[in-house]
Protein backbone atom coordinates (compact mmCIF):
# COMPACT_ATOMS: atom_id res chain seq x y z
CA UNK A 1 0.00 0.00 0.00
CA UNK A 2 3.00 1.94 -0.37
CA UNK A 3 2.43 5.30 1.42
CA UNK A 4 -1.03 4.76 2.74
CA UNK A 5 0.05 2.47 5.84
CA UNK A 6 2.72 4.22 7.67
CA UNK A 7 0.70 7.60 7.05
CA UNK A 8 -2.46 6.00 8.82
CA UNK A 9 -0.01 4.34 11.34
CA UNK A 10 1.40 7.66 12.59
CA UNK A 11 -2.15 8.75 13.47
CA UNK A 12 -2.65 5.84 16.00
CA UNK A 13 1.16 6.28 16.90
CA UNK A 14 -0.21 9.63 18.40
CA UNK A 15 -3.33 8.89 19.97
CA UNK A 16 -1.22 5.73 21.62
CA UNK A 17 1.09 8.37 23.23
CA UNK A 18 -1.73 10.62 24.29
CA UNK A 19 -2.93 7.65 26.36
CA UNK A 20 0.15 6.21 27.12
CA UNK A 21 -0.48 2.57 25.51
CA UNK A 22 1.36 -0.10 25.70
CA UNK A 23 1.41 -0.15 21.40
CA UNK A 24 2.58 -2.84 19.53
CA UNK A 25 2.11 -3.24 15.67
CA UNK A 26 2.35 -6.12 13.89
CA UNK A 27 2.64 -6.49 10.13
CA UNK A 28 0.49 -9.58 9.02
CA UNK A 29 1.19 -11.74 6.02
CA UNK A 30 -0.86 -15.05 4.34
CA UNK A 31 0.96 -17.26 3.29
CA UNK A 32 0.27 -19.40 -0.03
CA UNK A 33 -0.77 -22.46 2.21
CA UNK A 34 -3.02 -20.51 4.17
CA UNK A 35 -1.60 -19.74 7.37
CA UNK A 36 -0.12 -16.38 8.94
CA UNK A 37 3.00 -14.90 9.44
CA UNK A 38 3.35 -12.07 11.70
CA UNK A 39 6.47 -9.35 10.76
CA UNK A 40 8.06 -10.38 14.70
CA UNK A 41 7.00 -13.63 14.14
CA UNK A 42 8.78 -14.97 10.91
CA UNK A 43 8.19 -18.75 11.58
CA UNK A 44 4.66 -17.86 11.29
CA UNK A 45 1.54 -18.50 13.77
CA UNK A 46 -1.92 -18.36 14.15
CA UNK A 47 -3.68 -15.45 14.53
CA UNK A 48 -4.94 -17.07 18.04
CA UNK A 49 -1.89 -17.80 18.94
CA UNK A 50 -0.73 -14.30 18.61
CA UNK A 51 -3.64 -12.88 20.25
CA UNK A 52 -3.20 -14.98 23.38
CA UNK A 53 0.60 -14.16 23.61
CA UNK A 54 -0.07 -10.46 23.67
CA UNK A 55 -3.23 -10.29 25.49
CA UNK A 56 -4.31 -6.97 23.97
CA UNK A 57 -7.37 -4.87 25.71
CA UNK A 58 -7.86 -3.83 22.03
CA UNK A 59 -6.92 -4.44 18.50
CA UNK A 60 -6.90 -1.61 15.48
CA UNK A 61 -7.17 -4.38 11.91
CA UNK A 62 -6.00 -2.08 9.27
CA UNK A 63 -6.96 -2.51 5.57
CA UNK A 64 -9.74 -5.44 5.70
CA UNK A 65 -6.62 -7.91 6.47
CA UNK A 66 -8.31 -9.62 8.70
CA UNK A 67 -11.98 -10.14 8.58
CA UNK A 68 -14.12 -9.18 12.00
CA UNK A 69 -15.40 -12.74 11.83
CA UNK A 70 -12.48 -14.15 11.88
CA UNK A 71 -10.91 -11.78 14.75
CA UNK A 72 -14.12 -12.65 16.95
CA UNK A 73 -13.05 -16.63 16.20
CA UNK A 74 -9.50 -16.12 17.43
CA UNK A 75 -10.08 -14.10 20.45
CA UNK A 76 -12.78 -16.48 21.64
CA UNK A 77 -10.28 -19.17 20.96
CA UNK A 78 -7.66 -16.99 22.51
CA UNK A 79 -9.88 -16.37 25.62
CA UNK A 80 -10.53 -13.05 25.34
CA UNK A 81 -14.22 -12.82 24.31
CA UNK A 82 -16.14 -10.77 26.11
CA UNK A 83 -13.03 -8.25 26.99
CA UNK A 84 -11.21 -7.43 23.33
CA UNK A 85 -12.43 -4.17 21.56
CA UNK A 86 -12.10 -4.35 17.80
CA UNK A 87 -11.67 -1.30 15.37
CA UNK A 88 -11.20 -1.89 11.76
CA UNK A 89 -9.19 1.08 10.34
CA UNK A 90 -10.88 1.25 6.43
CA UNK A 91 -13.84 -0.47 5.27
CA UNK A 92 -14.59 -4.00 6.75
CA UNK A 93 -16.28 -6.34 4.21
CA UNK A 94 -18.56 -6.39 6.49
CA UNK A 95 -19.73 -3.61 8.42
CA UNK A 96 -22.49 -5.07 10.90
CA UNK A 97 -22.40 -4.81 14.26
CA UNK A 98 -18.50 -3.41 13.01
CA UNK A 99 -16.40 -0.34 14.99
CA UNK A 100 -14.57 1.19 12.17
CA UNK A 101 -13.28 4.46 10.74
CA UNK A 102 -13.12 4.78 7.40
CA UNK A 103 -11.80 7.84 4.67
CA UNK A 104 -15.20 9.38 3.63
CA UNK A 105 -16.34 8.00 -0.09
CA UNK A 106 -18.58 10.63 -0.75
CA UNK A 107 -16.10 13.05 0.14
CA UNK A 108 -13.89 11.56 -2.58
CA UNK A 109 -16.21 11.41 -4.95
CA UNK A 110 -17.49 14.44 -4.53
CA UNK A 111 -14.28 16.54 -4.85
CA UNK A 112 -13.05 14.53 -8.14
CA UNK A 113 -16.65 14.48 -9.52
CA UNK A 114 -16.53 18.33 -9.27
CA UNK A 115 -13.40 19.06 -10.84
CA UNK A 116 -14.27 16.67 -13.88
CA UNK A 117 -17.87 18.64 -14.00
CA UNK A 118 -15.58 21.23 -15.14
CA UNK A 119 -14.94 19.83 -18.74
CA UNK A 120 -18.71 19.99 -19.34
CA UNK A 121 -18.56 16.36 -20.33
CA UNK A 122 -22.42 14.57 -19.77
CA UNK A 123 -20.45 10.78 -19.57
CA UNK A 124 -19.64 9.77 -16.28
CA UNK A 125 -17.58 6.40 -15.18
CA UNK A 126 -16.06 4.81 -12.29
CA UNK A 127 -13.17 2.54 -12.76
CA UNK A 128 -12.65 -0.10 -9.61
CA UNK A 129 -9.72 -1.87 -8.36
CA UNK A 130 -9.92 -5.01 -9.87
CA UNK A 131 -10.17 -7.32 -6.27
CA UNK A 132 -13.63 -5.76 -5.23
CA UNK A 133 -12.19 -4.57 -2.13
CA UNK A 134 -14.95 -2.90 0.25
CA UNK A 135 -13.58 0.67 0.26
CA UNK A 136 -13.64 0.53 -3.87
CA UNK A 137 -17.12 -0.25 -3.81
CA UNK A 138 -18.13 2.94 -1.16
CA UNK A 139 -16.44 4.72 -3.65
CA UNK A 140 -17.94 3.65 -6.66
CA UNK A 141 -21.16 3.70 -5.59
CA UNK A 142 -20.82 7.07 -3.96
CA UNK A 143 -19.63 8.38 -7.32
CA UNK A 144 -22.55 6.81 -8.69
CA UNK A 145 -25.41 8.84 -6.71
CA UNK A 146 -23.80 12.30 -6.91
CA UNK A 147 -23.67 11.43 -11.16
CA UNK A 148 -27.09 11.08 -11.27
CA UNK A 149 -27.49 13.91 -8.91
CA UNK A 150 -25.68 16.04 -11.16
CA UNK A 151 -28.21 15.43 -13.82
CA UNK A 152 -24.92 13.29 -15.92
CA UNK A 153 -25.00 10.01 -17.31
CA UNK A 154 -22.58 6.79 -15.67
CA UNK A 155 -21.21 4.34 -18.21
CA UNK A 156 -19.05 1.71 -16.88
CA UNK A 157 -19.47 1.16 -13.33
CA UNK A 158 -17.78 -2.26 -12.95
CA UNK A 159 -14.95 -4.16 -14.64
CA UNK A 160 -15.36 -7.61 -14.39
CA UNK A 161 -12.19 -8.81 -12.15
CA UNK A 162 -9.38 -10.86 -14.17
CA UNK A 163 -9.05 -14.28 -12.56
CA UNK A 164 -5.52 -14.54 -14.65
CA UNK A 165 -3.21 -12.89 -11.81
CA UNK A 166 -0.16 -12.69 -13.95
CA UNK A 167 -2.12 -10.63 -16.91
CA UNK A 168 -1.18 -6.88 -16.22
CA UNK A 169 -3.45 -4.50 -14.88
CA UNK A 170 -3.77 -1.97 -17.73
CA UNK A 171 -4.44 -4.72 -19.73
CA UNK A 172 -7.92 -5.41 -17.26
CA UNK A 173 -9.25 -1.61 -18.19
CA UNK A 174 -8.23 -1.89 -22.12
CA UNK A 175 -11.69 -3.40 -23.20
CA UNK A 176 -13.71 -1.68 -20.99
CA UNK A 177 -12.26 1.72 -22.21
CA UNK A 178 -12.23 1.18 -25.89
CA UNK A 179 -16.41 0.89 -25.53
CA UNK A 180 -16.88 3.78 -22.74
CA UNK A 181 -18.42 6.67 -24.77
CA UNK A 182 -16.07 10.04 -25.25
CA UNK A 183 -15.50 12.51 -23.83
CA UNK A 184 -16.06 11.15 -20.47
CA UNK A 185 -14.62 11.69 -17.24
CA UNK A 186 -13.45 9.06 -15.25
CA UNK A 187 -13.00 8.54 -11.45
CA UNK A 188 -10.50 5.79 -10.44
CA UNK A 189 -10.68 3.94 -7.29
CA UNK A 190 -7.30 5.12 -6.59
CA UNK A 191 -4.10 6.15 -8.01
CA UNK A 192 -3.03 2.56 -9.16
CA UNK A 193 -5.58 1.57 -10.93
CA UNK A 194 -5.43 5.59 -12.22
CA UNK A 195 -2.38 4.78 -13.50
CA UNK A 196 -3.29 1.69 -15.31
CA UNK A 197 -6.51 3.56 -16.69
CA UNK A 198 -4.20 6.38 -18.10
CA UNK A 199 -1.58 3.59 -19.76
CA UNK A 200 -4.74 2.10 -21.16
CA UNK A 201 -5.79 5.39 -22.92
CA UNK A 202 -2.17 5.66 -24.19
CA UNK A 203 -2.18 2.15 -25.85
CA UNK A 204 -5.79 3.19 -27.69
CA UNK A 205 -4.49 6.74 -28.47
CA UNK A 206 -7.65 8.26 -26.15
CA UNK A 207 -6.47 12.30 -25.69
CA UNK A 208 -6.20 12.77 -21.66
CA UNK A 209 -7.52 15.15 -20.69
CA UNK A 210 -9.34 15.86 -23.69
CA UNK A 211 -11.45 13.01 -24.70
CA UNK A 212 -10.59 11.61 -21.12
CA UNK A 213 -10.23 13.20 -18.27
CA UNK A 214 -9.18 10.82 -14.68
CA UNK A 215 -9.09 11.67 -11.59
CA UNK A 216 -7.69 9.08 -8.64
CA UNK A 217 -7.15 8.86 -4.42
CA UNK A 218 -4.50 8.70 -2.39
CA UNK A 219 -2.07 11.66 -3.99
CA UNK A 220 0.89 9.41 -3.83
CA UNK A 221 3.55 11.22 -5.69
CA UNK A 222 5.51 8.82 -6.54
CA UNK A 223 2.71 7.37 -8.79
CA UNK A 224 0.93 10.75 -10.00
CA UNK A 225 4.07 12.81 -10.99
CA UNK A 226 5.28 10.29 -13.01
CA UNK A 227 2.10 9.36 -15.24
CA UNK A 228 1.26 10.60 -18.78
CA UNK A 229 -0.03 12.84 -17.97
CA UNK A 230 0.57 13.91 -14.30
CA UNK A 231 -2.60 12.45 -12.59
CA UNK A 232 -4.90 14.79 -10.74
CA UNK A 233 -5.64 12.64 -7.11
CA UNK A 234 -8.01 13.30 -4.21
CA UNK A 235 -5.00 13.55 -1.10
CA UNK A 236 -7.04 11.62 1.73
CA UNK A 237 -6.06 12.77 5.36
CA UNK A 238 -4.47 9.03 5.82
CA UNK A 239 -2.71 10.13 9.83
CA UNK A 240 -6.45 11.43 10.27
CA UNK A 241 -7.97 8.10 9.55
CA UNK A 242 -5.07 6.64 11.42
CA UNK A 243 -6.12 8.87 14.69
CA UNK A 244 -10.10 7.88 14.70
CA UNK A 245 -9.61 4.57 14.56
CA UNK A 246 -7.44 5.03 17.83
CA UNK A 247 -9.78 7.36 18.89
CA UNK A 248 -12.51 5.25 18.36
CA UNK A 249 -10.77 2.42 20.07
CA UNK A 250 -10.08 4.86 23.32
CA UNK A 251 -13.95 5.67 23.87
CA UNK A 252 -15.01 2.29 23.54
CA UNK A 253 -12.33 0.86 26.32
CA UNK A 254 -13.28 4.17 28.33
CA UNK A 255 -16.49 2.34 28.82
CA UNK A 256 -16.57 -1.20 28.46
CA UNK A 257 -20.21 -2.23 28.99
CA UNK A 258 -21.62 0.74 26.97
CA UNK A 259 -22.39 0.58 23.45
CA UNK A 260 -19.92 0.33 20.48
CA UNK A 261 -19.20 3.50 19.49
CA UNK A 262 -20.15 4.86 15.30
CA UNK A 263 -18.06 4.43 12.55
CA UNK A 264 -16.99 7.35 11.59
CA UNK A 265 -15.75 9.07 8.51
CA UNK A 266 -12.73 11.14 7.65
CA UNK A 267 -13.35 13.61 4.92
CA UNK A 268 -10.30 14.21 2.30
CA UNK A 269 -7.94 17.32 2.22
CA UNK A 270 -8.01 18.55 -1.13
CA UNK A 271 -8.04 17.34 -4.46
CA UNK A 272 -4.28 17.67 -5.78
CA UNK A 273 -4.75 19.08 -9.55
CA UNK A 274 -2.17 17.99 -12.26
CA UNK A 275 -2.85 17.45 -16.18
CA UNK A 276 -5.35 14.53 -16.47
CA UNK A 277 -7.89 17.09 -14.79
CA UNK A 278 -6.73 20.80 -16.02
CA UNK A 279 -9.76 21.92 -18.63
CA UNK A 280 -6.29 24.51 -19.53
CA UNK A 281 -5.50 21.42 -21.62
CA UNK A 282 -8.06 22.75 -24.23
CA UNK A 283 -7.89 26.67 -23.95
CA UNK A 284 -3.79 26.29 -24.70
CA UNK A 285 -1.52 22.72 -24.43
CA UNK A 286 1.51 25.58 -24.00
CA UNK A 287 0.28 26.35 -20.78
CA UNK A 288 -1.14 23.04 -19.21
CA UNK A 289 2.24 21.79 -20.04
CA UNK A 290 4.10 24.80 -18.17
CA UNK A 291 2.27 23.69 -15.42
CA UNK A 292 3.04 20.31 -15.11
CA UNK A 293 6.57 21.15 -15.70
CA UNK A 294 6.22 23.97 -12.70
CA UNK A 295 4.89 21.36 -10.58
CA UNK A 296 7.87 18.98 -11.10
CA UNK A 297 10.51 21.14 -11.07
CA UNK A 298 9.07 24.76 -8.84
CA UNK A 299 11.15 23.88 -6.25
CA UNK A 300 14.50 22.91 -7.73
CA UNK A 301 17.22 25.72 -6.44
CA UNK A 302 17.20 28.47 -8.73
CA UNK A 303 14.32 27.83 -10.75
CA UNK A 304 12.15 31.61 -11.85
CA UNK A 305 9.94 32.57 -14.64
CA UNK A 306 12.56 32.55 -17.43
CA UNK A 307 12.93 28.73 -17.13
CA UNK A 308 9.57 28.40 -17.70
CA UNK A 309 9.07 30.76 -20.88
CA UNK A 310 12.33 28.61 -22.16
CA UNK A 311 10.07 25.83 -21.28
CA UNK A 312 6.88 27.41 -23.49
CA UNK A 313 9.16 29.04 -26.42
CA UNK A 314 7.37 32.03 -26.31
CA UNK A 315 8.26 35.81 -24.30
CA UNK A 316 7.83 36.62 -20.87
CA UNK A 317 4.84 38.79 -21.88
CA UNK A 318 2.97 36.50 -23.70
CA UNK A 319 3.95 33.85 -21.34
CA UNK A 320 2.20 35.93 -18.23
CA UNK A 321 -0.71 37.14 -20.59
CA UNK A 322 -1.47 33.17 -21.13
CA UNK A 323 -1.07 32.55 -17.49
CA UNK A 324 -3.68 35.14 -16.64
CA UNK A 325 -6.17 34.37 -19.42
CA UNK A 326 -6.27 30.56 -19.19
CA UNK A 327 -4.52 29.84 -15.32
CA UNK A 328 -5.78 33.29 -13.74
CA UNK A 329 -2.48 34.09 -12.23
CA UNK A 330 0.52 35.10 -13.31
CA UNK A 331 3.55 32.93 -14.09
CA UNK A 332 5.43 33.54 -11.30
CA UNK A 333 1.80 32.93 -9.04
CA UNK A 334 1.90 29.79 -10.38
CA UNK A 335 5.32 28.72 -9.38
CA UNK A 336 4.88 30.00 -5.72
CA UNK A 337 1.11 28.35 -5.56
CA UNK A 338 3.30 25.17 -6.29
CA UNK A 339 6.22 25.40 -4.08
CA UNK A 340 3.49 26.48 -0.97
CA UNK A 341 1.38 23.04 -2.05
CA UNK A 342 4.86 21.12 -2.20
CA UNK A 343 5.51 23.15 1.85
CA UNK A 344 2.07 22.24 3.07
CA UNK A 345 2.93 18.62 2.62
CA UNK A 346 6.19 18.86 4.47
CA UNK A 347 4.14 21.07 7.31
CA UNK A 348 2.30 18.34 7.77
CA UNK A 349 5.12 15.87 8.04
CA UNK A 350 6.44 17.66 11.04
CA UNK A 351 9.18 19.67 9.21
CA UNK A 352 10.17 22.72 10.77
CA UNK A 353 9.48 26.20 8.86
CA UNK A 354 13.11 26.95 8.20
CA UNK A 355 13.98 23.56 6.81
CA UNK A 356 10.89 23.44 4.34
CA UNK A 357 11.61 27.09 3.08
CA UNK A 358 15.02 25.74 1.91
CA UNK A 359 13.41 22.71 0.57
CA UNK A 360 10.59 24.17 -1.70
CA UNK A 361 13.33 26.36 -3.39
CA UNK A 362 12.70 30.26 -1.35
CA UNK A 363 15.52 32.00 -1.17
CA UNK A 364 14.59 32.63 2.82
CA UNK A 365 12.60 31.70 5.44
CA UNK A 366 11.24 35.37 5.56
CA UNK A 367 10.55 34.84 2.04
CA UNK A 368 8.78 31.72 2.60
CA UNK A 369 6.75 33.07 5.46
CA UNK A 370 6.32 36.51 3.01
CA UNK A 371 5.08 33.85 -0.08
CA UNK A 372 2.94 31.60 2.44
CA UNK A 373 0.99 34.32 3.76
CA UNK A 374 0.19 35.98 0.46
CA UNK A 375 -0.90 32.84 -0.92
CA UNK A 376 -3.18 30.95 2.03
CA UNK A 377 -4.19 34.18 3.58
CA UNK A 378 -2.97 33.26 7.14
CA UNK A 379 0.71 33.01 8.35
CA UNK A 380 2.46 29.99 8.53
CA UNK A 381 2.39 29.52 12.35
CA UNK A 382 -1.61 29.36 12.58
CA UNK A 383 -2.08 27.64 9.31
CA UNK A 384 0.06 24.67 10.93
CA UNK A 385 -2.20 24.85 14.17
CA UNK A 386 -5.06 23.76 11.85
CA UNK A 387 -3.64 20.86 11.12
Amino acid sequence: MGEVLPRMLTGVLRVAQEHRWDFYPVTCLYNPDGSMSFERSPGGGTLQELLALLGPDGVIVALNIVSPASLRAAARAGGLRGRLKCVHLGEPASTAFTVYAHGDAKGFAELALRQLLKFGFEDYAFAPDPHGFPWSRARGEAFARLVALAGKRLAGLAVVPSQDEGRALTERYLPWLAALPRPCGVFAANDVVGEAVLLAARRLGIDVPGELAVAGVDDNAAICDHTHPMLSSVRRDLEGEGRAAAELLAEWMSRPFGRPPRPRAVPPVSLTLRLSTRPSWQRDRRVARAEEWIRVHACEEGVGPRDVVRQMGVSRTQADRLFRTVADRSLLGEIQAARIDRAKERLRAGIAPDLVAAECGFCSTLDFRRVFRKVVGIPVVKWTKTV
